[in-house]
């Protein structure tokens, strides 16, 4: 359930910042935005974005924080894709490659368990970044896809999927296979239409969405 409250306290943190410079452009009550919409409406800023990275560095130190005081292989399983990524953030890539890999492993052993669906998106998530960090792309691709064969959990049915490696690989001209992603996300994250509408198009008129709440 940590991704919840990551996802809250971005929200809380960037967003209040955003709605009100669009309520401040808004012309009468019919231009008001839609709520994904409002989150795309404008570029976050040098200072969110610093923010931001302050949070996910706070972040990935309870996460690994919190893999080491599991005591068990299954308070390990439930601490190991937000160590993982954390360990990332922290650019601790011998370590996040590591935590990735035994994630995997370990949801073998978890098939029915809610957290597997997390397990084997953020694990892959993590290793695509780690494949571009190395400069393998395709490899990178590859992994992207496997996150996104995800068969979800709740926690993703509900907040969706990490945007980090779409995000990354836009930036490398891969945006048919983010678009491609998007889709495979679709499956899983119904209640996310919206938001993956908003950047379906904005990464189809050559622009980069913000991804505010899907960043961890």
């Amino acid at each position: 359930m940590a991704r919840a409250g990551f996802s809250c306290l971005v929200w809380i943190s960037l967003l209040g910042a955003v709605c009100s410079n669009v309520a401040a452009q808004a012309a009468s009550a019919s231009a008001i935005l839609s709520f994904a919409a409002i989150a795309e409406a404008l570029p976050v800023t040098e200072a969110q974005q610093a923010m931001m990275k302050r949070i996910l560095e706070k972040r990935s130190i309870e996460a690994l924080a919190r893999l080491d005081a599991a005591a068990t292989d299954a308070k390990r399983f439930y601490a190991l894709p937000d160590a993982a990524t954390g360990a990332f953030h922290l650019q601790r890539f011998a370590l996040a490659s590591q935590l990735a890999t035994e994630s995997l492993e370990l949801s073998k052993a978890f098939p029915k368990n809610w957290n597997h669906g997390n397990a084997i998106h953020r694990a892959h998530t993590v290793l695509g970044l780690l494949a571009l960090h190395a400069g393998d792309i395709p490899l990178a691709v590859r992994e992207l896809h496997e996150a996104g064969a995800t068969p979800g959990s709740p926690q993703l049915d509900s907040f969706g999927p990490s945007m980090q490696l779409a995000r990354a690989l836009l930036r490398e001209g891969q945006a048919p296979e983010v678009l491609a992603y998007l889709e495979q996300c679709r499956v899983f994250w119904e209640t996310g239409a919206p938001w993956l509408d908003i950047w379906e198009e904005k990464i189809r008129a050559g622009r980069e969405p913000n991804f505010l709440m899907n960043l961890w």
